[in-house]
């Protein structure tokens, strides 16, 4: 909180304070314990304002505590809340929220009064004492509505079962007239009677009070009564009714009853606002029907809400037409989206069901890529990666490079901005081993290259035009230990060009001059960047170009803006909350040893198998570089993989690795087996003085057998001159 603005407000209670100190209202040591844990309540509650008024935080947050600790009912926390004597207070408590001592003991008092209100809300025993209100006076009907509309959706199950107690049919009416006027929280509740229920005159009122709401997610539901051969006549006129009341309803009459729940499913998976829980709901409700128990529902976390909802709505889509195939792309898109956003799996799925991983490859090719498109369109990098992982164990050759609208997703995943998504993608397709060449064919193995080089090493990019705060940011980030590199310049291109040679870039600080557009500018250019697009950016800035770096964020999902002065600590983790918000990862050491060991393994797969469709001369440079490496699939797959390529660097490359004395001796085993291979297969490419070091390693008595042997092999399969294998033989008498 501003420092004035707190001193000002506290200075307008003191008065008021003053006079209730005056008359003896507080004392200055603690008030004593009392046996009744509601008094305690009211005491601690009590002492909390007042010294959170007075600014003694110390007091204040002792008192808070104390509260806390009594774990005190939410809902006697919100009736003095909202009573006459502390509703002021109470709200200035809002404030201490923000940059106060008190802003964390704030906060959890102040949950537990929203956990108070929400109970209130769905308290069954109020609800129904409301229900038969509505049947008193007209003032008493009138206020009866206003409390059942402050419960919402809550309010409909109590009404519904107040409509199946066949003692109380006078109370119909006028529970009918309320029902619609809850508004659009009754909407779910309703479309589960309406689906579910046997009662047909329940069925009848809930889509008359449907048609009254007007709010057209209940147009699928109206459109399947209306279409059912089986349906009540009656019903299905009223169905009809209500349709025509939705608005634009005569859109949705134009859908089959299956297109329509698609439409809708799409609606919730896009997060069209008003679909989801009330902004101050951390809880959705999911409703059902039970034949014995009438309307139950299960709460499903905000989060998860909206990607449960278009399940649910996919399954129905595919009940009624099997031959959905957008329902079922749709409903695999959603279940893996839940997943990568952490969500556990709804009780209502029932045990044991199976996880997202298992229906993507059981569904087949022909929906991933649906999947896939849908990932791509909307820069969804969990669900793109679940769609690949799938493709890749269950789709071959021509599967995978399945076209929808003339558009093959997969090949499309090679220009993604998540690098591990391009990577997964090129290694799917490399893996495939294509028989035919396709548009993209080339970028494949430059990809695999890519995730080969990956060492899990970070690097950052700091662009300022003031050189000594440029300066301290790099020092501060290489300091951190958690950049092997950090570039930096004054101008935004010139260090990016730099950067093109970095297996990778992790972090890039822009320090904010829009006077010169130099950051709307570079944030476009991140944009369009593939390497950049997904990489967490953070932009300092200060005074008024603060408001407008913060405007100019909007539409980049990898960007945050921070002060110009923030601490080195804010500026990391303004970029892990980057990447967590994105639900992407960091590619660490261990994601990058798992690529970069599956890009050895599929070049070696191309090499082996003489692809001709990707050529391997992209990758020779990487695969001798990695012939170097420390971890020992990668270099053992490099070695194997050099061996098959028609190339004089690579088999003297591999001569070179097992002359090298300094290699352990299974790699220089290795490196003679493959050099044989090699030369077997292209004849003698080496030096002279590589064939002469292989020769004195088969002459000389003190090579190791199993390692002279190799040399042998190796040396044989050069095909020489008979004069240097006779020079060999001769060297051997005595």
């Amino acid at each position: 909180m501003n420092k004035k603005r707190l001193a000002a407000w506290v200075a307008g209670w003191l008065a008021l304070v003053g006079l209730l100190a005056g008359m003896g209202a507080w004392g200055q040591e603690a008030p004593a314990a009392a046996d009744d844990k509601a008094a305690r309540t009211r005491e601690n509650w009590d002492a909390l304002l007042h010294y959170a008024l007075l600014g003694r935080w110390d007091l204040a947050q002792q008192y808070g505590q104390v509260l806390l600790a009594l774990n005190p009912e939410p809902q006697l926390l919100l009736s003095l809340a909202e009573s006459e004597q502390y509703a002021e207070s109470y709200r200035s408590l809002t404030l201490l929220q923000e940059g106060t001592p008190l802003q964390d003991m704030a906060t959890s008092v102040l949950k537990l009064v929203e956990q108070g209100r929400f109970e209130q809300r769905r308290d069954p025993a109020r609800i129904a004492a409301e229900v038969k209100r509505l049947s008193s006076t007209t003032r008493g009907r009138l206020v009866a509505l206003e409390s059942l509309k402050n419960s919402g959706e809550w309010a409909v199950p109590v009404m519904i079962a107040a409509l199946r107690d066949s003692q109380r049919r006078e109370e119909y009416a006028v529970i009918q007239w309320a029902l619609p006027q809850i508004g659009r929280c009754a909407v779910n509740p309703l479309l589960a009677v309406l689906q579910r229920s046997e009662d047909l005159n329940l069925r009848r009122v809930a889509a008359e009070a449907l048609g009254r709401i007007g709010y057209t997610a209940a147009a699928p539901y109206l459109l399947e009564v209306a279409a059912d051969p089986q349906a009540d006549a009656t019903l299905k006129t009223t169905a009809r009714t209500a349709l025509g009341l939705l608005e634009n309803g005569a859109d949705w009459e134009k859908l089959s009853p299956a297109q329509a729940y698609v439409r809708l499913a799409e609606e919730y998976y896009n997060g069209v606002p008003t679909l989801l829980p009330a902004a101050a709901e951390t809880v959705g409700q999911i409703w059902f029907w039970e034949r014995d128990r009438g309307l139950v529902s299960e709460g499903a976390p905000r989060e998860a809400f909206d990607e449960l909802m278009t399940m649910r709505h996919c399954e129905r889509a595919v009940k009624l037409d099997t031959a959905q195939a957008e329902a079922i792309a749709l409903w695999l898109s959603a279940f893996l989206r839940l997943e990568a956003q952490g969500q556990p799996q709804p009780k209502y799925f029932g045990a044991p069901h199976a996880d997202a991983a298992m229906y993507a490859l059981t569904a087949g090719p022909q929906y991933l890529h649906r999947v896939l498109r849908r990932a791509l369109a909307e820069a969804d990098r969990p669900v793109a990666l679940g769609a690949i992982a799938a493709l890749r164990q269950n789709g071959g050759q021509q599967s995978l490079l399945y076209a929808l609208d003339g558009e093959q997703p997969l090949v499309k995943a090679l220009r993604f901005a998540d690098r591990e998504v391009r990577f997964s993608a090129a290694l799917a397709l490399a893996g495939a081993l294509p028989a035919q060449p396709f548009a993209g064919s080339d970028q494949v193995i430059p990809i695999v290259v890519e995730a080969l080089r990956q060492k899990g090493q970070r690097y950052a990019l700091v662009v300022d035009g003031n050189q000594e705060r440029r300066n301290a940011l790099t020092a501060a980030l290489k300091g951190s230990q958690k950049f092997a590199e950090v570039l930096n310049g004054a101008e935004y291109g010139q260090v990016v060009r730099q950067a093109e040679g970095l297996p990778s870039l992790d972090l890039v600080v822009l320090a904010a001059n829009i006077q010169r557009s130099e950051v709307r500018e570079a944030l476009t250019a991140l944009k369009a960047d593939f390497r950049l697009a997904f990489c967490p950016t953070v932009v300092l800035a200060e005074g008024e170009t603060l408001t407008a770096a913060k405007r100019l964020k909007e539409g980049h999902s990898f960007v945050e803006v921070l002060p110009q002065g923030a601490a080195l600590d804010a500026v990391l983790r303004a970029a892990d909350d980057l990447l967590a918000r994105n639900h992407a990862r960091a590619f660490d050491a261990r994601l990058a040893d798992a690529y970069a060991a599956e890009a050895a393994a599929v070049l070696r797969l191309s090499a082996v198998s003489n692809n001709a469709v990707l050529s391997l001369q992209p990758a020779e440079k990487a695969l001798v570089e990695a012939l170097r490496e420390t971890r020992p699939e990668i270099q053992m797959a490099a070695v194997e993989t050099l061996a098959h390529l028609d190339s004089t660097v690579a088999q003297r490359e591999i001569a070179q690795l097992a002359l090298d004395g300094q290699m352990d001796k299974p790699v220089r085993l290795l490196a003679f087996a493959n050099l044989a291979r090699s030369a077997k297969a292209y004849g003698n490419l080496l030096l002279a003085e590589q064939v002469e070091a292989v020769r004195h390693l088969v002459r000389t008595a003190e090579t190791e057998p199993d390692l002279r042997r190799l040399a042998a092999a190796a040396y044989g399969s050069l095909n020489l001159p008979s004069a240097q294998i006779s020079q060999l033989i001769s060297d051997q008498m005595h």
